[in-house]
């Protein structure tokens, strides 16, 4: 158990309770400022609840919008990944690998993966670049887009998002 000093307040309250108690008891009309017995010190906790309200109420509200950017920011996030994602999966698929190894790449696969990018992209975020091609010595797509941030409590800001999509063995649209 810990302990905490804080004098007699325990006392204090206790003898406050029993003056207001000893009031209403008696039905005599309490004249002038309560004074504890024995101290005969002024009651001086008048409004502390006032002021703690005032003061944790802001605190409150600045931790609530900041939730509430951190969330709509990572579902903006989560929304643009699934578009890039889908997007760099499409645009690689248009790669042709021949039967000795080498990646021929069109210009139709950069177009492709920016057209299903901005079929499915939610209205904060922007496609910043596509490249289909050889990446990591594999045939795949690489798909940058950035999304803006919701902005509620931090200033709004661009967040960058970065999908590869390989091109899996046998797997080319004309498989499909």
């Amino acid at each position: 158990m810990v302990y905490l000093a804080f004098g007699d307040l325990e006392g204090k309250v206790a003898m406050r309770k029993y003056q207001v108690l000893r009031y209403q008891v008696s039905g005599q009309r309490h004249k002038g400022t309560l004074l504890t017995p024995g101290t005969k010190t002024r009651d001086t906790e008048k409004g502390q609840s006032i002021a703690l309200f005032a003061i944790l109420m802001p605190i409150m509200s600045l931790f609530l919008l900041g939730i509430l950017d951190y969330m709509v920011t990572n579902a903006r996030v989560m929304e643009t990944v699934a578009a890039a994602d889908l997007a760099a999966h499409a645009g690689a698929q248009e790669i042709t690998v021949l039967p000795d190894g080498t990646i021929t790449v069109t210009t139709a696969g950069n177009g492709i993966a920016a057209a299903y990018f901005n079929s499915q992209q939610p209205g904060s975020a922007q496609l910043t670049s596509v490249s289909c091609g050889r990446h990591q010595g594999r045939p795949a797509c690489y798909l940058t887009a950035q999304v803006r941030s919701a902005g509620y409590l931090l200033p709004a800001r661009w967040v960058t998002v970065r999908a590869i999509g390989y091109l899996a063995h046998g797997v080319t649209r004309e498989d499909q």
